[in-house]
């Protein structure tokens, strides 16, 4: 398992899982292909398309898998900090904007 970077995208390959872990509050924004997102600790798990987003807090442990297709994710620093029990999902907003609660 690595750490997410305060910015980066990561490619994951369709049926691929990626583990990681986000040192700081972050945002995960869809860019390409369907995901599937699981935050440690958290009842929901997030079905995710190009344009939607999930907010996480820091010291979250994430699985993200590729659903069908190769997807790209854009990992972005979030500019305040989030209580270490939420995650929030939206459609897309510029990144850095505040997601909507969902």
């Amino acid at each position: 398992m690595r750490k997410l970077l305060a910015s980066e995208s990561l490619t994951i390959g369709a049926g691929t899982a990626t583990s990681v872990t986000a040192p700081v509050a972050q945002t995960l924004q869809i860019m390409q292909g369907r995901v599937w997102v699981t935050v440690t600790g958290h009842g929901d798990d997030y079905w995710l398309s190009a344009g939607q987003f999930l907010s996480v807090a820091a010291d979250s442990h994430i699985v993200i898998e590729a659903i069908k297709g190769n997807s790209v994710v854009q990992v972005q620093q979030q500019s305040t900090r989030m209580p270490s029990s939420s995650a929030r999902a939206g459609f897309s907003k510029p990144l850095g904007a505040n997601p909507a609660v969902c």
